[in-house]
């Protein structure tokens, strides 16, 4: 009989009312996915002309099928709760019952907001502090174009709040999109610099949600295998866009990793990169993955198991090292990885610096290691962001142990 904590790791709940769509030319069932779900739609996407021709033929699918549309192209990055609180009014006025997120996580997390927003005639804000959801949410269609940030399969949505300088990720039932059409086609065009950046960002949520302190064995099934296809294929990925075999399984990848956040949380790398974002509107995969390594130094005493399996999974394990080796390992194969797809090495590339007092008030707030393998107080939080901030320094360098 099992005992003890390998017994009460076999106690878990797993929810997961997506359907996923998944393959090459997958995207042309857009219109029929639609249809069965409404008949004016709200297309949320980039203020961008790089998802001109996806949108025109997306359009053209759903005018196909019967659906109208109505364009709403306002999901930039770090989007906020003003830019939701006008697409809810877009969507209210239009009268649309369904919303469509295409593109990165941006459009996604944006969709899934109004989605819940629209029909409760209710500040978004408000709606993350606690108002009660008492209106059903319009049907959600997640449609991504990237592969990182895993909104197509997660029950979050991340946004920000300039006013009050926070960013935060909610989790609601509500933000499971209904339908997720998961074409690798539409990534094959993706410059090299945001394949690494949003791929940097699947591995983050893998190796968070496998060595949470709500991982299970059915979350580890999902955020090991992607932590084993990033580090296959994240490199062939941004060295050759068009090598499709590689943009299928990273993007395979970031479906597995965002079913695992959904259901083992993500860890301090979350709490960090996020509050950057918030003060410094860096760029959410930038911010989070930069900011692991250090991470990973500070956790990987705390469960020397997980960190060497995760050396091992991404093929560094020479056979030689013991488990605390291989674990403290760990964190250089990861900064290895980004050394080699061309990302910036740390923090301070992206313009983090100088006055941190911002950052520190916001991770510095009770829960915000709930889910984190180690406890951490506000002298660790202050090491782990100097870790992060160049690469020559690291949370051990920094004076961290």
């Amino acid at each position: 009989m099992m005992k003890g904590r390998l017994w009460t790791m076999f106690n878990f709940n797993f929810f997961f009312p997506t359907r996923l769509i998944f393959g090459a030319g997958k995207f042309q069932t857009l219109g029929e996915e639609v249809a069965a779900l409404g008949k004016r739609a709200l297309l949320v996407t980039y203020p961008s002309q790089s998802l001109a021709e996806t949108v025109a033929q997306a359009t053209a699918m759903l005018e196909k099928h019967g659906v109208s549309s109505v364009f709403y192209a306002k999901a930039t990055a770090n989007p906020t709760h003003t830019c939701v609180n006008e697409g809810a009014e877009l969507a209210r006025g239009e009268n649309c019952d369904v919303v469509i997120g295409l593109g990165g996580g941006s459009p996604m997390d944006v969709a899934k907001a109004i989605a819940v927003a629209a029909p409760e005639n209710l500040d978004i804000w408000k709606i993350y502090e606690g108002a009660p959801i008492t209106h059903p949410s319009l049907p959600i269609v997640a449609v991504p174009t990237t592969a990182g940030t895993g909104s197509e399969a997660t029950f979050y949505s991340v946004i920000s709040n300039r006013e009050l300088r926070r960013k935060e990720g909610f989790a609601r039932q509500q933000f499971f999109p209904k339908v997720s059409i998961i074409d690798p086609l539409l990534t094959l065009s993706l410059p090299p610099a945001m394949t690494a950046a949003t791929g940097m960002d699947t591995l983050t949520h893998a190796i968070e949600a496998y060595t949470s302190r709500l991982a299970s064995p059915m979350s580890d099934l999902f955020a090991a295998e992607a932590i084993r296809l990033t580090g296959l294929y994240l490199r062939r990925a941004v060295y050759n866009g068009k090598d499709i075999e590689a943009r299928t399984n990273m993007l395979f990848a970031n479906t597995l990793a965002g079913i695992a956040i959904t259901h083992a949380d993500t860890c301090l790398a979350h709490v960090i990169g996020e509050a950057v974002g918030a003060i410094f509107d860096t760029g959410h995969g930038l911010s989070v993955s930069l900011t692991l390594p250090a991470v990973m130094e500070y956790n990987c005493a705390a469960n020397t198991a997980k960190y060497a399996s995760i050396t091992h999974l991404m093929g560094e394990d020479d056979g030689f090292m013991s488990e605390r080796e291989a674990a403290r390992r760990s964190p250089a194969v990861v900064r290895n990885l980004i050394q080699d797809i061309g990302l910036p090495q740390g923090l301070a590339a992206l313009g983090v610096g100088g006055d941190l007092s911002g950052v520190m008030a916001l991770v510095n707030r009770p829960g915000m290691d709930a889910s984190n393998p180690r406890p951490a107080d506000s002298a660790a939080f202050e090491l782990l962001i100097k870790g992060s901030l160049s690469p020559a320094m690291s949370y051990w360098e920094v004076g961290g142990k």
